[in-house]
């Protein structure tokens, strides 16, 4: 059968098909809406001309009961010369008849390999203009056969490193963008240029020494800013991300390119994670609600694909004959009523800037003007994440320290009012300690303990500095030097053994004091002095997977306890000492094994 016959048949199938997920379109003035809904997108396994059972946009929509807002294409500007390929209007056709908007990413692809004809510069001055004409008259044939039909273009996307023949230019990346998209709206009718909004859509790391703002055209150029970002997973040379850990820096950094650039709506033109490290479809389910929470972050494009170059990347979603792609994941998100579809996507395509609504961001425990602590959560490579505030969408600094089996520490070590990682080694009682946040070796160890020792951190007599307690079996060794103490000076029991130990200043009188985590009821209590005696606070919160510290989260001069709930990947806060639900919610993703409070 050819391919435009096996096209038409296909077409008509899903023309006979339930309207799954179907939503009203909205007027042409309500806003895009920034935080508190998701739409979702894919880039298919495969086009329905090769085979309509393989990851197509019927067979997915059909298994979860709903369409998908984007369907992420490539184009290459030669394509509609080159009978080997797809042609332009075809693929656009394929997604809009499964009731889906294109992400469209125009790639130059070079005539010969390593000729130069698809870099920047020779773009940008025109060089391939004769494809491009003919690109841009394809994509406005295909315009016109409907009155709604409407698209978001991503030229040379990925710009920003060497992994494309334009990358590594960003002068005239900037001009062969802006060439590009003068070129098509000097060829598209102009009843029909309404119907196309302009994407920026860089990787989201960027190869020295530019950052993502040298390659940025301009507020005035791009309607969209778009991202690349992918958990890599355990792969060679990666570890496990969350969302927020793979994705935050990135949007951030578009916030900050320019004034204008934090007023944009964002998408997640292409995300995926790996299977290798962790649970797949939790985080499909996480992505999408880091996508909810962000201020900017309006949809997602999965990834649906496998590169074929490189077998660890394999970010598929689906089929389903295969439990590790993470179709639940995906189901589940997709069935959310956080998430939002609509087609055809009337309020984005009308004349003058995009209308979007972006939401405050979430104001966090911690009110304005007060000092508060942070929180810092350590993977089972090492890795530290440092959270700048306790907020959705905070900045996290990531660095390594310690080894795999190592109990994580974060103290003021040196008195500079900084908290910085610290580690403890159970199979020997050595204590290593750094004094600033990044990767590198420890510029202070010592012994103190035995193996199998838990160790507590606190300022225990108001002197500034952080040292290191033992909670052995029931008693506490206290200690007001860091390194080189033969005997502790205060020795006391508290607690029963088996219960978890943590520090705070639980009075707010300087000094910090014991606590204690009971696992089996979720019992928290402590004393206010380093001595026995009862617990002069008592209260349950918690269950017994949860990871407990103590901190000042809300800027009033005490302490009190958070948990970080590793199957839910959330961090519960409370603001008093009493039995409850929690004060405060962060949704930090899963996969961190300990959590500590980290000081300014």
């Amino acid at each position: 059968m050819r391919k435009t016959t096996l096209l038409l048949a296909v077409l008509m199938t899903f023309a006979l098909l339930p309207q799954l997920g179907s939503a009203a379109a909205p007027g042409p003035g309500d806003p895009i809406v920034g935080t508190g809904t998701v739409h979702g997108g894919l880039y298919p396994y495969d086009f329905w001309f090769a085979d309509p059972a393989i990851g197509s946009f019927t067979e997915i929509s059909l298994a979860t009961g709903h369409k998908v807002t984007f369907a992420g294409i490539f184009h290459d500007v030669a394509e509609p010369n080159n009978p080997g390929w797809m042609a332009t209007q075809i693929k656009l056709e394929e997604a809009w008849t499964a009731k889906a908007t294109p992400f469209s990413n125009l790639e130059f692809k070079e005539a010969v390999p390593d000729d130069g004809t698809a870099d920047a510069l020779y773009i940008a001055e025109g060089g391939r203009d004769a494809d491009l004409v003919v690109w841009a008259n394809a994509l406005d044939g295909w315009l016109a056969t409907g009155v709604d039909r409407s698209l978001i273009i991503a030229p040379l996307q990925e710009m920003n490193g060497d992994w494309v023949p334009y990358g590594m230019d960003p002068v005239n990346f900037q001009r062969a963008y802006v060439h590009i998209k003068d070129t098509i709206e000097g060829i598209v009718h102009p009843s029909r240029l309404d119907k196309i909004r302009w994407a920026f859509a860089p990787n989201g790391w960027s190869k020295p020494p530019w950052s993502l703002a040298d390659y940025y055209p301009g507020d005035d150029v791009v309607d969209v800013l778009a991202i690349s970002a992918y958990n890599f997973g355990a792969t060679p040379d990666n570890v496990w991300q969350t969302p927020a850990q793979a994705i935050q820096p990135w949007v951030d950094e578009l916030r900050a390119m320019s004034p204008g650039s934090a007023d944009k709506p964002y998408l997640l033109s292409q995300t995926g994670s790996v299977t290798a490290g962790g649970p797949k479809s939790q985080w499909i389910r996480d992505v999408f609600t880091f996508v909810e929470d962000d201020p900017n972050l309006v949809g997602l494009v999965y990834f649906n694909i496998t590169n074929g170059w490189h077998p660890d990347w394999d970010w598929r979603f689906w089929p389903t004959g295969n439990p590790n792609f993470g179709y639940a994941g995906w189901r589940d998100a997709v069935q959310s009523p956080t998430t939002s579809y609509q087609w055809p996507l009337i309020n984005w395509f009308q004349p003058g800037a995009l209308p979007f609504d972006q939401y405050p961001p979430d104001p966090g425990a911690c009110p304005d003007g007060f000092t508060c602590d942070e929180i810092a959560l350590v993977n089972p490579g090492s890795q530290v994440n440092l959270y700048e505030e306790i907020v959705s969408g905070a900045t996290v600094s990531q660095y390594w320290f310690g080894n795999p089996g190592d109990v994580p520490l974060m103290g003021d070590w040196n008195g500079d009012g900084v908290d910085t990682p610290g580690m403890y080694r159970t199979s020997s009682g050595f204590v290593y300690v750094r004094y600033t946040n990044d990767t590198g070796d420890a510029d202070f160890e010592f012994f103190y303990g035995d193996p199998g020792d838990i160790p507590i951190v606190g300022d225990w007599d108001n002197d500034g500095y952080d040292t290191v307690a033992i909670y052995r079996n029931g008693q506490v060794y206290i200690s007001n030097v860091l390194g080189g103490v033969a005997l502790p000076e205060d020795v006391y029991w508290f607690g029963t053994p088996g219960d978890r130990p943590f520090a705070g200043d639980f009075d707010g009188d300087g000094d910090d004091s014991v606590g204690l985590y009971r696992e089996s009821t979720g019992q928290v209590y402590f004393r206010n002095t380093l001595d026995s005696g009862e617990a002069d606070f008592d209260f349950l919160f918690g269950i017994a997977e949860d990871k407990v510290m103590a901190g000042d989260w809300d800027g009033d001069g005490d302490d009190t306890v958070a948990v970080y709930r590793p199957s839910s990947g959330m961090v519960y806060f409370k603001f008093d000492h009493t039995t409850g639900v929690a004060d405060y919610e962060l949704d930090v993703g899963t996969g961190f094994i300990a959590a500590n409070r980290a000081g300014d």
